[in-house]
């Protein structure tokens, strides 16, 4: 497909597709939903975002306007959304059954272009998940009207103080009471964004022996026993990070997330869709930083010559753009993979290769906002004017870095799942 270009023209600040140049990934839709998101964000969050900033927090009245818009139900189902919610609004006016994982992309890279309302929604894109693959209707039917309505949110609880990538040994419990009719949850949990005004937390917990295999999954509402505290990080307060205690929390059995024991499963299936989301997260923040240090290279003088018209500058720019451009190209690529693919199979050939490219995002992003601030010069180091944004860059890539694992845990999972993938292709070779 080719479009009619879009946004700004300055090298490298726009997708590819954006520009004009043929795609075979976009369609109609995917322009139309590009254009609705951009417009709504121009005039309802871009404004807003710098006052958000020095409040601390997001104006909780835009989480119902964002419900309104139609955002909340495509950023809970990801690359697909249920054809029984097409009685909720969908922006652009997008079809459930046209959704795909490119519409998800889209609306992703609109979002983190607007700003501060990104992180809003990291609850809901970590937390509804589990809950519309995994549990049950009923579940499902009280749940869903809740929080795809804007009434309540919801986030992931996973990540504990000793034990962060290392899902198997989380410590959180829940204890069956002798009834079977509720659990009793024990336990703590840190770095849970979202978690200060979640009404639901995702839970990983604990209801059987040592390993994988004891870990379930427990919707735990916000109830008595549930104490929640910032945690102040590097990217700022809007993520709203949060301490989160369980103490003698009471949940009702039916609350249980599919089976026991099935947690550790539904985790990693889950951090595969976050991981996505990270790369989506660090493309657009590399754009919009190049963007405006190119602008900033374009008029900027220093020893008779604007910074531009200087060899070792454009190389800096250079070297930038096809990193991007290269995990732009790869992104697209493993969106295309996932929509043909099995939930299953999906998981298992593309587990290791996301977690690689979610190492790739961190790198490009540590190089794009250290090559960035280096041409701003001291505005890059500014919180206001014309380097703000990627100074602000800047400070969220240990957030892209981090969070869905950290980079050398990654690496390491990406060979092993691809010398086991290896190995499966070798064995079935010999069969034939």
């Amino acid at each position: 497909m080719t479009s009619k270009p879009y946004g700004s023209t300055l090298p490298w600040s726009e997708p590819t597709w954006y520009t004009g140049r043929p795609s075979p990934y976009y369609k109609e839709s995917h322009i139309k939903l590009r254009d609705a998101v951009r417009k709504w964000c121009e005039e309802n969050i871009t404004p807003k975002t710098e006052g958000w900033v020095e409040q601390g927090r997001v104006d909780p009245a835009i989480y119902l306007e964002c419900a309104k818009a139609g955002l909340l139900v495509p950023i809970a189902s990801g690359k697909s959304i249920p054809k029984e919610w097409s009685h909720y609004p969908i922006i652009g006016g997008i079809k459930p059954e046209e959704w795909d994982g490119f519409h998800d992309f889209v609306l992703w890279d609109e979002l983190v272009r607007s700003g501060g309302i990104a992180s809003l929604f990291v609850g809901l894109t970590v937390g509804a998940p589990p809950l519309l693959r995994f549990a049950s209707k009923q579940l499902q039917d009280k749940i869903f009207p809740e929080i795809l309505s804007g009434e309540k949110r919801i986030c992931l609880a996973v990540t504990e103080p000793a034990a962060g990538s290392d899902v198997r040994n989380l410590t959180t419990t829940a204890e069956k009471t002798a009834d079977g009719k509720h659990y009793i949850v024990n336990g703590e949990k840190k770095w849970i964004t979202n978690g200060m005004f979640s009404d639901y937390f995702m839970t990983a917990v604990r209801t059987g022996g040592l390993g994988a295999e004891g870990i379930s999954m427990l919707l735990i509402p916000r109830s008595e026993g549930v104490r929640t505290r910032p945690v102040p990080v590097i990217a700022g307060p809007l993520s709203s990070t949060t301490y989160v205690i369980f103490e003698d929390v009471k949940v009702p059995a039916e609350y249980l997330i599919g089976s026991e024991g099935n947690g550790f499963a539904q985790t990693m299936v889950n951090f595969n869709h976050e991981r996505l989301w990270i790369v989506f997260q660090a493309l657009r923040g590399c754009r919009t930083a190049i963007h405006d240090a190119m602008q900033w290279a374009l008029k900027r003088e220093a020893f008779g010559k604007t910074l531009i018209e200087q060899p070792v500058v454009r190389y800096k720019f250079g070297n930038m753009g096809r990193q991007i451009d290269a995990l732009q190209a790869w992104t697209e690529q493993i969106v295309y993979e996932l929509e043909h693919l099995s939930d299953k199979e999906a998981a298992r050939k593309l587990g290791g290769t996301t977690a690689l490219m979610k190492v790739e995002a961190g790198l490009v992003s540590k190089y794009v906002a250290e090559e960035c601030l280096k041409i701003m010069g001291g505005l890059g180091l500014t919180k206001t004017g014309q380097g703000s944004r990627i100074e602000a860059f800047y400070r969220s890539v240990p957030g892209l870095v981090v969070p869905g694992g950290s980079e050398d845990v990654m690496i390491d999972l990406g060979v092993r799942e691809a010398l086991k993938i290896s190995r499966q292709a070798e064995k079935a070779k010999s069969k034939l």
